[in-house]
């Protein structure tokens, strides 16, 4: 049953006029007209209202979720940058167990005790443990290596820049700090030349696979200084150089062995022992640099992770608040229905006959089954 207040009004006649009058008391007839009013008020403010549609929520709900899906996205950018930070304060942290690797192969052959075979093969075991640290830092990551490079003539890593708010011309930067010990000899003409991991090995760059390089053996003369970077070496039985330039130092500054005398030169090894404590001393900056880093990043990680939390959960407040609200005008306004509908039937049981009064009253509120 539907009852249309506004049709009830405009009805002419004596019928419309004098109804409520025909009614068995007064306070039947203003009962059943509160009824009728408060029904027709509820149908036609329920009726003003756009309804609920999921798929079209609220202007501000809509926007909290699209600041959330931006802030969302921003989130797998700062997430990266996290861990390829991370990554590289876990790899310098290695680097200190194999620099003191290396500082103690000085120190044993420093000692008084042993020949210079022996200290040869503690020089091996140090062009190892380079060769080591050199291969971690070049693993430190494809795209985000904070710490080094896989391309051999790189030495400094580009770092990871990221923003902090979406859509802002704004960004910070993770800076990269090489932390491998290389070295590079640039000859007269300009062409570069790398040892190999281990030092044994000098080759041109860029590398040329049908070229074998130069071999550096124990017997091969090494001029060195270290002051100038002046350097050439000169194969066994051999009147010139095969190599003779500028060498210089890259990352943390420590030499492979034959630069130092192999360690059965005293001088030279107290100048391999001063290299390792400086590289030492070096790397703890850059832990310290890259821990500083890490701090922030995290940080800018967690708050922005924050901020796409309260922006859903403010989405999806509005959106429930809007629903409760929907919710409750649809149930005013079914219950004044029922009121009305309770109170008209009251009415119209007092004159079973079907005598004027309920034939009108039926036409007059439209009942239908």
């Amino acid at each position: 049953m539907a009852f249309d207040f506004d049709r009830f009004n405009s009805i002419s006649g004596q019928l419309g006029a004098g109804l409520f009058a025909l009614l068995p008391g007064v306070s039947t007839a203003s009962g059943l007209k509160a009824a009728a009013v408060a029904t027709a008020s509820a149908q036609r403010a329920n009726a003003s209202k756009k309804p609920y549609d999921p798929n079209n929520i609220n202007g501000e709900a809509r926007a909290a979720e699209q600041r959330a899906g931006n802030y969302r996205r921003l989130q797998s950018k700062l997430d990266r940058t996290v861990r390829a930070t991370a990554r590289a304060v876990d790899k310098l942290v290695e680097l200190k167990a194999i620099l003191s690797d290396m500082r103690k192969q000085i120190v044993l052959a420093q000692s008084d005790t042993i020949d210079d075979t022996q200290r040869g093969k503690h020089a091996q075991t140090f062009d190892q443990l380079l060769g080591k640290l050199n291969s971690k830092v070049r693993s430190g990551g494809t795209l985000d290596n904070l710490i080094g490079s896989s391309i051999r003539d790189i030495f400094e890593p580009a770092g990871i820049t990221y923003q902090t708010k979406p859509d802002s011309p704004v960004t910070k930067t993770v800076g990269g700090i090489y932390s491998g010990s290389d070295y590079v000899v640039t000859d007269g003409d300009g062409n570069k030349h790398f040892a190999d991991l281990y030092g044994s090995l000098l080759q041109q760059f860029p590398f040329d696979d049908e070229v074998e390089g130069e071999l550096i053996s124990a017997a091969d003369t090494v001029d060195y200084d270290s002051d100038t970077g002046a350097i050439s070496i000169t194969h066994a039985g051999e009147s010139d150089p095969f190599v003779t330039g500028t060498l210089e130092r890259k990352g943390l500054g420590v030499l492979h062995s034959y630069l130092y005398g192999k360690f059965t030169d005293a001088d030279l090894r107290d100048e391999a022992l001063s290299d390792l404590d400086a590289a030492s001393s070096k790397l703890r900056f850059n832990i310290a640099i890259m821990e500083g880093e890490l701090t922030k990043i995290t940080a800018q990680r967690d708050f922005n992770e924050k901020l796409v939390n309260d922006h859903s959960a403010l989405a999806s407040k509005i959106m429930s608040r809007e629903t409760a609200a929907t919710t409750k005008d649809a149930l005013i306004a079914q219950r004044q229905q029922l009121l009305f509908n309770q109170t008209l039937q009251n009415t119209l049981s007092f004159d079973a006959s079907g005598t004027l009064l309920s034939l009108g009253l039926s036409n007059l509120f439209d009942i239908s089954a």
